[in-house]
């Protein structure tokens, strides 16, 4: 890691105050970390780190995304995840071969585990396996949880039944709305709180002013920036300058993906401000633009040109033209089908049969099959993952009234498998929480 990073360097304050805070506490069995919601990313980055061969905290790190649906079964989906994960992952066992000499564990004992106490026993005995006398900490960051009160109740009945010696549980909890928390009467020298203050705000403008300010990327990133302070103050002018200062230096870069990024992302940020005229005219410049780039060979044009079909069609919803907008999101879904942009295909697909069901429904169960039929290559993982969860569970019912039997019977199997007898009313609670889709993307990457 860069040392000089600001955002590096954020993750060493926080290595820094682990060490600190769990040295020389043998009882404690429960790390809880409190961060803002916006810091999220650091403290990935941070369990990401040592989850790998380059951390340098004395612990051995292993994370865990696991949905948790309930108390009743997340131990059971747990050890599933481990032991596919550590059967699967080559690059896993290369990583604690490099950092444990001679690490051998045997995961034959847990493949019918399914309960607390199989788990308990399942980390016991692959800590024992760790050299040096290494202690292992299980980081629990569940992509989806369907009800907050029903883990908190799950860590408090681990914490009853004994977790292992030499072993600890990392959850991440909000600051101001703490789910985790708990006495320490009730589990005395057990319990550890961690919050690391953090000027995030003063590490991101550091790291986009780092570099060749002569460098059209760091260029851009400082715009980029700039365009999020202008957006936050809703001083839509500032916004505009910092913006067309985007488009003048990726413009002289020759970079038709750079170019093109410049344009989606200031149209992004105009989002808030869905009336200003800029919006179609940078949209359809940023298109044309990828279009080139795409016929030129660069590869970094056709992910943009997929999302631009995506904010075309998320612009004229906005702007109430439902049937142009289902038509952009169909065009994405394709495009992007056709590559193999699985997810970004499922997640139009979603977006139009949505839009359909509310406003062209004669045109709903076509698009909803579409869909369906666009996911049935996926793995278990990425099902469980994405937003597909929703068109099968959608695709279900309109089976279910269609006497469509094979179908049916696919996906009750499939969607049991993962969420168990009770999918559908999992499904309809994670939906029913989840957060709603503004955009037809993630802006995190450009």
């Amino acid at each position: 890691m860069n040392e000089h990073n600001p955002i590096a360097q954020l993750v060493n304050n926080i290595q820094r105050t682990w060490l600190e805070k769990t040295s020389g506490k043998p009882a404690l069995k429960l790390v809880r970390m409190v961060i803002k919601p916006e810091e999220s990313r650091v403290y990935e980055g941070f369990v990401k780190l040592e989850s790998s061969a380059h951390g340098s905290l004395p612990e051995v790190f292993v994370t865990h995304l696991t949905d948790f649906e309930d108390e009743d079964t997340y131990s059971a989906a747990l050890i599933k995840d481990w032991l596919e994960t550590y059967n699967n992952s080559t690059a896993l066992l290369q990583e604690m071969e490099q950092r444990n000499a001679g690490f051998t564990w045997d995961p034959k004992p847990f493949a019918q585990g399914k309960s607390d106490e199989d788990l308990l026993l399942m980390l016991a005995s692959f800590q024992r396996a760790l050299p040096a006398k290494q202690q292992l900490v299980l980081v629990l960051l569940p992509r989806q949880v369907s009800n907050t009160r029903d883990m908190k109740n799950w860590l408090t009945t681990i914490l009853k039944k004994g977790i292992p010696s030499g072993v600890k549980l990392l959850v991440l909890d909000h600051l101001n709305n703490e789910q985790f928390a708990m006495h320490d009467r009730q589990f005395p020298d057990m319990l550890c709180t961690i919050h690391v203050s953090m000027d995030l705000h003063a590490a991101i403008r550091k790291l986009g002013g780092s570099g060749d300010p002569n460098n059209p990327e760091i260029m851009m990133r400082k715009c980029v920036f700039e365009m999020g302070e202008a957006l936050k103050d809703k001083d839509v002018k500032r916004l505009h300058r910092w913006g067309q200062a985007a488009l003048d230096c990726t413009q002289k870069s020759g970079n038709k993906g750079l170019f093109a990024t410049a344009h989606i992302m200031y149209a992004g940020m105009l989002f808030h401000f869905k009336r200003d005229p800029q919006i179609p005219l940078l949209l359809e410049r940023g298109q044309r633009i990828s279009k080139q780039g795409v016929q030129q060979g660069d590869t970094a044009c056709l992910p943009l040109l997929v999302q631009f079909y995506g904010y075309q069609g998320a612009y004229a919803q906005i702007r109430r033209r439902f049937t142009e907008a289902i038509n952009w999101f169909i065009q994405q879904a394709e495009m992007a089908q056709l590559h193999n942009f699985s997810q970004q295909a499922l997640n139009a697909w979603y977006q139009a049969a949505e839009l359909c069901r509310r406003k062209d429904a004669g045109r709903y169960y076509d698009i909803l099959e579409k869909g369906y039929l666009a996911g049935l290559p996926l793995s278990d993982e990425e099902v469980s993952a994405s937003i597909y969860i929703y068109l099968l569970r959608d695709y279900y019912d309109h089976a279910h009234a269609n006497k469509m039997t094979d179908v049916i019977n696919g996906i009750d199997e499939k969607m049991g498998r993962l969420f168990g007898a009770d999918w559908k009313t999992d499904v309809d609670t994670i939906r029913k929480n989840r957060m709603p889709m503004n955009l037809p993307l993630e802006m995190e990457n450009l």
